[in-house]
């Protein structure tokens, strides 16, 4: 019964605390390969309890990658994690782990810190319980997801391949909902070089870069398209030095979501084909949609159902949602293999001084896991 699992994990709710409160305390900033890297290692540490293979992927700028696996079949289920979070190094003196009640406090502790210890009580259940021949668990966790994967996606990508069905263990939406579909995430730059010149004397000569820049934001908004799920959003933008000169240069930084796979080459292309409208000045533009659309297919339908019968067993009415944010979910989708998203803890505020997880949600998805995997196998 998986509430009797979940029970065992309530039972061991302070070691569960002390687990996180070690995770949370190395922090592992995306842009910061030495604080992931010692994460990396007491990863491995902790985990070296269990009968696991521990694969190790050096990179050279960013953390390195880590891959646990558990059994030996050809049957494989992926599940996946991220060492880093969006908090620089420092960050802990005023954000501390901290408990109190019924919720848990600290960078990175909701997304994704407790996704480990979730991962620890189900290797104990695992290691119990036995695998089948035929069958083997790869846990992947990741060190750049929070800055696009530029390194992790293509090894994301060799175990979807190679995978029946890939479970990433991303934080629920709110209520604990699942995410069965993800939009794609794009970012742009858009440069405008101007002439600069005096306000008062000679405007004339100059070529305002703050002026063509305001130009090509409009033009850029009216790409969005509400109805296929399109957004966008200038989201910085930079220029000018005094206010009595003609700025010369300008720049902002553009973010791109898209829901429909389609829209891929129709947003491509036009950022790429931006005209400039005084033709003293010249544009740059530079970006991509560097994170696909995890789009829901049958197959993903199936794994929700499967997963809301599970959870039904703990009393919990299970919900899907789609979400603008993106994860490595989205990379493992374009495999065409099934992928269930926001197996993670219940919990909220991700990415801000206030994230926090429900204390009580480790217990409730570990056994929601436990039984989704079971089933699986």
């Amino acid at each position: 019964m998986l509430s009797d699992i979940k029970q065992l994990v309530v039972e061991q709710e302070t070691d569960s605390i002390e687990l996180l409160r070690r995770f949370v305390e190395i922090e592992s900033f995306s842009h910061d390969k030495y604080g992931i890297d010692q994460l990396s290692e007491e990863l491995k540490l902790t985990f070296s309890r269990f009968p696991l293979q521990v694969d190790h992927f050096q990179e050279e700028i960013y953390g390195n990658h880590l891959r646990f696996t558990m059994g030996n079949g050809e049957r494989q289920i992926t599940l996946l994690s991220h060492l880093d979070t969006v908090y620089p190094k420092g960050t802990l003196s005023t954000m501390p782990f901290k408990v109190e009640g019924n919720r848990i406090f600290g960078p990175g502790v909701y997304d994704m810190k407790a996704s480990y210890v979730m991962m620890y009580h189900l290797f104990e259940f695992l290691e119990k319980d036995g695998l089948p021949d035929d069958t083997k668990l790869v846990w992947l966790c990741t060190s750049d997801e929070e800055i696009g994967s530029p390194t992790g996606r293509n090894i994301v990508y060799e175990e979807a391949n190679k995978s029946k069905v890939i479970l990433v263990l991303e934080p629920s939406a709110d209520d604990g909902a699942l995410k069965t579909a993800r939009k794609g995430g794009g970012k742009f730059r858009i440069e405008v070089f101007g002439q600069s010149a005096h306000a008062g004397v000679n405007p004339h000569e100059g070529a305002n870069a703050i002026e063509e820049l305001a130009y090509q934001i409009v033009q850029i908004r009216e790409l969005a398209n509400e109805s296929l799920g399109t957004t966008i959003n200038t989201g910085e933008i930079k220029g000018g030095t005094l206010f009595n000169v003609v700025p010369d240069y300008a720049v902002a930084e553009v973010d791109v979501r898209v829901l429909n796979p389609m829209e891929v080459k129709r947003i491509e292309t036009a950022f790429s084909s931006l005209q400039k409208y005084n033709p003293q000045t010249r544009l740059k533009v530079e970006g991509s949609i560097y994170r696909p659309p995890l789009v829901r297919s049958n197959q993903t339908g199936a794994l929700f159902e499967m997963a809301k019968k599970q959870a039904f067993q703990l009393g919990m009415n299970l919900k899907e949602v789609t979400t603008g944010g993106g994860s490595d979910g989205n990379f493992a989708a374009t495999t065409g293999k099934p992928v269930l998203d926001g197996l993670g803890v219940v919990g909220g505020f991700a990415h801000s001084p206030q994230e926090f997880l429900w204390k009580d949600s480790i217990a409730e998805r570990t056994a929601l896991l436990y039984g989704i995997i079971t089933n699986l196998v």
